[in-house]
């Protein structure tokens, strides 16, 4: 029988020269970081997040938790350029153009 406190631990697999061996380890909480910039995103907290309720877990600001301020600013400005057709969808940059389609749907 397994011990109770490896129950609710995670496990991986790691090879060794003689076998194959089942490692048990805890998850760790890790810090969230904007898709774009890469840079620390605030206002996210970095606790264990199922005792916290959900609007503790991420900010309500359209793509909160997901894009910092400034690459957020970013995407509505394209947005803006794709709506008043100064710009179309095919030129917005690579990066952003998954959150601009988003955006528009979000406009509509």
């Amino acid at each position: 029988m397994v011990e109770p406190r490896k129950r609710t631990m995670k496990r991986k697999y790691v090879r060794t020269p003689s076998k194959t061996k089942r490692v048990f380890y805890r998850e760790q909480n890790q810090e969230k970081n904007c898709a774009i910039t890469g840079e620390k995103l605030l206002g996210t907290s970095n606790k264990q997040s199922s005792k916290e309720s959900k609007t503790q877990k991420k900010p309500s600001v359209p793509f909160g938790g997901i894009l910092c301020t400034k690459a957020r600013e970013q995407v509505f400005i394209e947005t803006g350029k794709v709506i008043a057709e100064i710009k179309d969808i095919d030129d917005v940059d690579q990066k952003y153009r998954k959150y601009v389609k988003q955006a528009l749907k979000r406009a509509e």
